[in-house]
């Protein structure tokens, strides 16, 4: 039996036939236990597919009657579809049995092929999956509104999908034959300005400039007619360069992707991670890239640096037609820029960053703080060749001259129950831990609180999703609600029976924060440590209060100015200007570390 949901709703028995359900009520039930497959859904929960938030009082015995009657056109086949528990009610059948399934099979195996560098095989598995869908998601059927929150997930993947696939066949050198389909996506969606981007870079990819140029002025008209507005920074930045000749087309796509002298077009690190809740950050930091020399991305540990970096080059590589180049503080490549900086291969920096005229490249230093000396001279000999483009990721600024500091915060968090950026990233990636797990109305309550109780910042939600093997989504709340430890501390690495195996030590806040505090001297732990003592924002006439700040020894009030500057610069506290004049606060995770830390020195002490 085969069941499919990416379009009308639709049953096959085993020989091919029809299974038709009449009643509404049926195929309601039906679509709610297809949409959770994998997972029971509760009693309560199907009364809110079936009637929403005003159910008859009979709706429990009229929901036992639609479960007999969905029993009956489904379970002849053999084992029962339909199943019980004392969880709730689900649906038994095989991947290969649903289209969902494979939809979501196929969209992993195109994202492997991605982070593997096989962009024409993503392209064809992309497609693919994408050839599933036979219209809108559970088409012609009126849905309830737990329903209608499910499939607008599913249509936004969906979206996301498409322009994956745009961005696969692009990076296969597909352009010259992708230009009518990318005509179709932009006309289906005519406000995602992503979809335009890509095929302004199609069009001028092949030779198609006066068109490629024509199409963003019809962009530029229906933004402003309809919205009032232009477009965002990242399509501005590409006409900018499109109009300087700045972006080259690439090979055919038979050949390997490189420039025409041979070089990579991105060397290194490609991202790897979907980046999500960041467009405004994005965007931003692209028009930073594109008209500064170097940009350094700074904020604490696991705000997402690194993913957004690498994020903003992908979508600004096509500017920078000398190539991409990432390099992250390994061994072997401190090795290597300390080679390129001996004094008798001085002139390797020169030669490989030689560029002709309106060539640019961009180098993307990642997380290089730890390395501070080395990486401060590497970035003055690189800034030496005036078509290099350095954009730097660290906890601090690097302190060299034209150096334009921008800060990463963490995700928005709601207020209420509402859909924020960290809700998004919380959630996406509990699907990703556990990819049979579909969210219910209940769950975002329950992730707004964890986001709020994780102050959003993106590596804790993804910690917090990873424990959802573990715990359910309630015992997950409630448990961060009296402590982060679940997050912080991980147990011993576990060696294998044999020698040569063993399992590393999984991440934890503790490994992400510790190497920060570590560089703070004496006073700035203290300090660090009163700090967070304050739940929610502070402003400095809180700390200069001799009430705000128990102290044991005392800190003099020109002390913690100067203290609170060097924490806020290594982005331990948070600054930002509000109504009521510039407020400081403690990020949720940095403040549970910064216990933890402080209770494991008393233990020491006491120990010796």
């Amino acid at each position: 039996m085969k069941f499919y949901i990416l379009g009308p709703l639709r049953i096959n028995a085993d020989n091919g036939e029809p299974v038709a359900l009449v009643r509404r009520k049926t195929r309601l039930l039906l679509a709610g236990l297809l949409l959770r497959h994998g997972h029971p859904v509760t009693t309560d929960e199907l009364i809110g597919v079936l009637w929403g938030d005003a159910p008859p009082s009979s709706a429990r015995a009229n929901l036992h009657s639609y479960i007999s009657t969905l029993r009956r056109h489904l379970d002849g086949q053999g084992s029962p579809v339909v199943t019980a528990s004392r969880d709730g009610y689900g649906i038994r059948i095989a991947p290969d049995e649903f289209d969902l399934s494979a939809f979501e099979r196929r969209v992993a195996d195109a994202r492997e092929a991605v982070r593997a560098d096989r962009p024409g095989q993503a392209a064809r598995s992309f497609a693919a999956a994408l050839d599933l869908w036979r219209g809108d998601v559970l088409e012609s059927l009126e849905l309830s509104e737990p329903l209608r929150a499910q499939v607008t997930r599913l249509e936004e993947m969906r979206l996301s999908v498409q322009e994956d696939m745009m961005d696969a066949r692009l990076s296969a050198g597909e352009h010259a034959h992708a230009v009518g389909e990318f005509k179709e996506l932009v006309q289906a969606q005519p406000f995602r300005e992503y979809r335009w981007g890509r095929l302004i870079l199609a069009l001028h990819r092949c030779g198609r400039t006066k068109e490629a140029l024509e199409t963003y002025q019809v962009l530029c008209s229906l933004l402003d007619t309809e919205l009032g507005v232009g477009p965002n920074a990242e399509l501005r930045a590409m006409q900018r360069a499109i109009l300087a000749n700045e972006i080259c087309a690439p090979p055919p796509a038979h050949l390997s992707v490189r420039t025409a002298v041979g070089k990579p077009l991105w060397q290194g690190t490609r991202p790897h991670v979907t980046v999500l809740g960041r467009e405004r950050e994005r965007a931003e930091l692209a028009e930073l890239a594109l008209e500064e020399r170097l940009v350094t991305v700074t904020g604490p540990g696991g705000c997402g640096k690194s993913a957004l970096a690498l994020d903003t080059a992908r979508v600004v590589a096509d500017c920078f037609t000398n190539g991409v180049t990432v390099t992250a503080p390994s061994p072997t490549a401190l090795a290597r820029l300390v080679s390129l900086l001996d004094s008798e291969q001085a002139d390797v920096v020169d030669e490989a960053l030689t560029v002709g005229p309106g060539r640019r490249a961009l180098i993307v230093l990642d997380n290089f703080d730890q390395l501070a000396p080395t990486v401060t001279s590497l970035v003055r000999r690189l800034l030496a060749h005036p078509a290099v483009t350095v954009l730097a990721t660290s906890r601090a600024p690097l302190r060299i001259s034209g150096e334009v500091v921008w800060s990463l915060g963490p995700l928005s968090t709601p207020v209420a129950d509402e859909e924020t950026a960290a809700t998004r990233l919380f959630l996406n990636r509990a699907g990703q831990a556990m990819p049979e797990y579909r969210a219910t109305r209940g769950d975002c309550s329950l992730a707004g609180r964890i986001c709020r109780r994780l102050d959003g910042l993106p590596l804790a939600l993804e910690l917090a999703a990873a424990r959802l093997r573990v715990l359910p989504m309630k015992a997950l709340a409630d448990r961060l609600d009296t402590s982060l430890d679940c997050l912080l501390v991980s147990a011993p690495p576990v060696r294998a029976t044999r020698s040569h195996l063993a399992r590393e030590r999984p991440a934890t806040l503790t490994s992400v924060f510790e190497w920060s505090y570590a560089r703070l001297d004496e006073a700035e732990k203290l300090l660090l440590q009163r700090l967070s003592g304050f739940p929610g924002a502070f402003s400095l006439e809180d700390l200069e209060d001799p009430t705000g700040l128990p102290s044991r020894p005392p800190l003099s009030p020109s002390c913690v100015v100067s203290l609170l500057a060097s924490l806020v610069e290594q982005s331990m506290v948070q600054s930002r200007d509000t109504p009521h004049g510039r407020r400081f606060r403690v990020l949720g995770p940095i403040r549970a570390f910064v216990a933890h830390a402080a209770r494991e020195s008393a233990e020491s002490l006491e120990a010796a």
